[in-house]
């Protein structure tokens, strides 16, 4: 696989050209450049299946380049890396096509390898989109749904197609008119796609319609529908689409706010209760992920666990069935909990630690002792100490650090806000304290790392 770097900074090209191991995953750096419109010269005139992004670049921005190379070279694909945690870039990013968003500052050593080979197997499975000519109209159709061997399922598409207009869906998904086709052929076509390790969905009922409305109803029963009715059990489903039910929607800020709320990391009667409820709604996919994505990285960001949120959005993204992301959360929560739950405390005493940090990061000023926050959970200083060290692995000293350099430097790249008032928000009375802090911590004074950003 050929790659290239796109990012203003140079010494950001180099570290990353010289620490990523790219060789161990058959990776080859064959350029770089310095902003989005020296990239597509680039493109131009090198063989190139992958780019690495940055998104705040002079020129040309990281999301205008995924746009213009979605327009001019809709094969290749986009990786973002950014220092930017918000979740709507990274749903911006997503929702142009990029395969793998990563957060520059968490992309240490130990994770590299980890991110790499996420990288390569989202690669991988990107299916090159296939397209028909639109034909009559729709009433009984077969949904061809890839499960498991994308080689196997191409070769299925590739022999229904001598005998039938296939029509591209969506990644992993095709469908053909049944026509007027009989029982037994239909029976040989539902074992042909069984033996190609995918699932036939026969679906009758979508009322003689144009291939457009029936792209749209077939896409609304993946996203709402099928999505909670599949399970691996299942190697044939039927959807009679002229008998749909409204789904059960409660109310979905709530369940949203819940989410948001760490409990469903260590208390399983919660998690539980969670995936119920969320079941019950049936939101089609987008909302799904509106939904469920800002609370992983809400969850991962006060928690200082960022690279383990983007980790499983990118697992989930790719996914259609609910059932799949139960596995993934569960797989994902289970490693979570092995590093932010390592103690054998109460779920009451792991409640009020996450009460505790939370209380923290929602503070305007973050000017905060820990006595204050040992009173606010109800515990002497010396045993909320001892707890939040082994609840988080963290001296509550060195966590509120991060939080504070964290919140320090989103508020000298997005505000014009003077120095001395940042360090009274982020909890410090003397701005030389605060420089000196900075410098030890980030690498640069704040005024300098202002500096990088207004360039």
């Amino acid at each position: 696989m050929k790659v290239i770097i796109v990012d203003d900074e140079k010494l950001v090209r180099r570290g990353l050209i010289s620490m990523m191991p790219w060789a161990k995953y058959n990776i080859e750096v064959v350029g770089e450049a310095g902003n989005g419109r020296k990239a597509l010269e680039l493109l131009e005139t090198l063989e190139i299946d992958l780019v690495f992004t940055d998104l705040m670049m002079p020129e040309m921005s990281g999301f205008e380049l995924i746009e213009a190379m979605n327009e001019q070279y809709p094969a290749k694909s986009a990786v973002v890396l950014s220092c930017h945690e918000e979740f709507s870039f990274a749903q911006k990013a997503i929702r142009l096509g990029a395969i793998d968003y990563i957060v520059k500052n968490d992309l240490e050593t130990d994770v590299m390898d980890e991110v790499l080979e996420r990288i390569v197997h989202s690669y991988e499975d990107k299916v090159k989109v296939r397209t028909a000519p639109e034909v009559k109209t729709f009433d009984r159709v077969m949904v061809v749904l890839e499960l498991e061997d994308a080689s196997k399922a191409g070769q299925l598409v590739q022999k229904l197609s001598a005998g039938h207009v296939i029509h591209y869906l969506e990644r992993r998904c095709w469908f053909l008119s049944l026509g007027n086709i009989g029982e037994y052929e239909e029976q040989s076509l539902i074992n042909d796609i069984k033996q190609a390790g995918c699932l036939p969905v026969l679906v009758h009922g979508l009322g003689h319609v144009p291939l457009s409305d029936a792209v749209d109803k077939l896409h609304g029963y993946l996203a709402a529908g099928l999505l909670y009715d599949y399970t691996k059990m299942l190697n044939f489903w039927e959807w009679k689409a002229d008998e749909e039910k409204e789904p059960l929607n409660p109310e979905k800020t709530r369940l949203g706010h819940r989410w948001n709320n760490s409990e469903w990391i260590y208390s399983n009667e919660v998690y539980e209760e969670l995936l119920r409820n969320t079941a019950a709604m049936r939101l089609p996919m987008s909302e799904l992920k509106s939904l469920l994505f800002p609370a992983f990285l809400e969850n991962g960001r006060w928690l200082l666990m960022l690279e383990w949120s983007m980790q499983l959005i990118f697992r989930l993204e790719p996914l259609r069935m609910w059932e799949e992301w139960r596995d993934v959360l569960e797989e994902e929560r289970t490693k979570l909990r092995s590093i932010v739950c390592k103690t054998k405390y109460s779920d009451d005493i792991l409640r009020v630690i996450y009460k505790a940090i939370r209380y923290m990061h929602e503070q305007e000023e973050m000017d905060f002792s820990q006595n204050e926050i040992a009173g606010i959970a109800n515990m002497s200083r010396t045993y909320f100490s001892q707890c939040f060290k082994n609840v988080t692995g963290k001296s509550f000293n060195d966590y509120a650090t991060e939080i504070r350099m964290s919140k320090a430097k989103k508020l000298l790249v997005h505000t014009n806000t003077p120095i001395y008032r940042i360090a009274q928000l982020v909890g410090f009375k003397d701005e030389k304290y605060f420089s000196k802090l900075f410098l030890q911590e980030i690498g640069v004074l704040p005024s300098d790392f202002r500096k990088q950003w207004e360039r």
